[in-house]
């Protein structure tokens, strides 16, 4: 099955079990009753999102991915930390401060904390009597983490501390959530998922327990990515009914952005700014119960950890090459496995594990010295390369040398079926390797004036066998023959390294270069000769 039609397949399946999901717990909720601990966890994080309505699970790729949805932890290359602070109303605070750190083989780690605090209310007694003060403060403490698992999915999850002080009356409690972000087949679409509150352990007992809550979001590019819109879908199991919110996000600048968003408790407006490793960014706003600002402002600093992931990579990839070349594809496959693990958008790493896998299945290793096994590191070699009917033609060498060598038939077998090759295997003649029947068919075009075919059938024995001496003297012949005395030569001399006892190949050179080449006829025959 195609892949896009399987990833399609598989889009279309998970928002139908997502929504499912959201529906049943809407109609679960309507039978439940009571308050919803832990409503400060959504105030939000970063002006930026706050800007776009809190539409902002599909695309939280950056340090607001802490609060929004930890799978956008998983493609960030550099240390990020983001602050933000908010004045709401009646002497009520809000603060979210995050740091991530993009490690070499766990993804990105995070770090997090969320406070809202209210102070300043009086304390009365039985009498009404004014004696003291108190405040009301809300802390979620966060440790997450967020790794790629496919190029079209990123997987996240977070650890809460949560901690809830009235005037002397403290709860506290840890929490995890889980996260993903998905690239459906749909180009510029991203789909977002984050579970909050799926287990909670009380430290101090309480009678309200968090609430689960889901948030599912999508995010479409538009306009080479500059225009953003956003939507996300949010149920908490405790309150009847489905929130909504919607963003828009625009940069009609490179380094300006405007943004708008609504859900069910307000308009937002918002911009941010961007310049080199900074941001900032501003958001307002417009509730029942009045007007709120939101800033907060942004840093990415240190070295890209990619670079570091490329070269680790990179120095698995070196020492696949180095197995393969020794015959030992098992282990070829698993060190291209690790390259691919630091450097998964790398496609030669992805194509060599693809054949590596196909390959190792059946020819685990091919290490000893004998000709067989040479030819079959050869060939796997040529694989590498991506030079298929190269790799074919000296898997039917090795078996024009011994045709009950199974693993080799099934190797051709195999490589054809991946590569989508159809055609018949070439039938042998009997008695003769597949480099005899070569060179037999070379001279025989020699013989006929075909040149340019003898050539070639001698050139097809040298990726069989690169060092036939036989083979490089035919190819010189020919150029001779077609009149290309400097090729001519050059092929003379290699056949002449290889084979130092052909006298009559030395002797012939000597003439040429001496410019007594015999001329017509004579010459052609006295090559003839050469060749018997």
């Amino acid at each position: 099955m195609n892949v896009k039609i399987k990833r399609f397949i598989t889009t279309f399946l998970a928002f139908v079990f997502s929504v499912t999901t959201i529906i049943f717990f809407d109609i679960f909720a309507r039978r439940v009753t009571g308050g919803t601990p832990g409503a400060f966890l959504s105030w939000g994080a970063g002006a930026r999102s706050l800007g776009m309505g809190k539409a902002y699970v599909a695309i939280a790729e950056d340090a607001t991915a802490t609060y929004w949805n930890p799978a956008g932890l998983a493609p960030l290359t550099r240390q990020e930390g983001i602050f933000l602070h908010a004045m709401l109303w009646a002497g009520t605070m809000y603060d979210f401060l995050s740091y991530v750190r993009p490690v070499l083989n766990w993804g990105t780690l995070g770090a997090s904390i969320v406070r809202l605090y209210s102070g300043g209310f009086e304390k009365r007694n039985e009498y009404n009597e004014l004696v003291g003060s108190f405040k009301d403060e809300q802390l979620a403490a966060t440790i997450s983490i967020g790794k790629r698992v496919a190029d079209y999915l990123n997987l996240g999850a977070n650890i809460k501390f949560l901690r809830h002080t009235l005037d002397w009356h403290t709860n506290s409690s840890f929490v995890v959530d889980m996260g993903a972000i998905y690239k459906p087949a749909i180009k510029n679409l991203q789909v977002g998922l984050n579970l909050q509150n799926l287990l909670e352990i009380e430290i101090s007992p309480s009678e309200d327990k968090l609430p689960l809550t889901m948030r599912l979001g999508a995010a479409y590019k538009l306009l080479k990515n500059r225009l953003i819109t956003s939507l996300d879908l949010v149920k908490n199991v405790k309150v009847p009914g489905i929130d909504y919110h919607f963003g828009v996000e625009y940069w009609p600048l490179i380094y300006t952005a405007i943004r708008f968003g609504i859900d069910v408790n307000e308009i937002t407006l918002g911009f941010g700014f961007k310049w080199k490793d900074y941001g900032f960014d501003y958001a307002m706003a417009v509730h029942e119960l009045g007007i709120s600002h939101r800033l907060s402002a942004s840093v990415k600093f240190g070295p890209s950890v990619e670079a570091a992931r490329e070269k680790i990579a990179r120095s698995n990839y070196l020492k696949a090459v180095a197995a393969l070349e020794k015959g030992y594809f098992d282990k070829a496959k698993d060190l291209i496995n690790l390259a691919i693990n630091y450097d998964p958008q790398n496609k030669t790493y992805v194509y060599m594990l693809d054949r590596l896998d196909l390959i190792a299945r059946i020819v685990p290793r091919s290490i000893t010295d004998n000709k067989e096994d040479e030819l079959v590191r050869r060939a796997v070699m040529k694989y590498m390369d991506r030079r298929v009917d190269h790799t074919l033609e000296i898997l039917r060498y090795v078996l024009s040398l011994n045709p009950s060598n199974i693993k080799v038939q099934r190797l051709i077998q195999a490589i054809k079926e991946r590569e989508g090759i159809r055609t018949p295997e070439p039938e042998l003649a009997k008695g003769m390797t597949l480099v005899d029947q070569k060179l037999y068919q070379s001279l025989n075009y020699f013989y006929e004036g075909k040149y340019d075919l003898a050539i070639k059938e001698a050139q097809d024995v040298l990726i069989l066998e690169p060092n036939n001496a036989l083979a490089y003297k035919r190819i010189g012949s020919a150029f001779y023959a077609l009149g290309d005395t400097k090729k001519a030569l050059q092929y003379w001399k290699k056949s002449l390294e290889l084979d130092p006892t052909d006298e009559n190949l030395r002797s012939f050179i000597q003439k040429v270069e001496a410019e007594e080449k015999p001329t017509g006829v004579e010459g052609l025959e006295f090559l003839k000769g050469l060749e018997e």
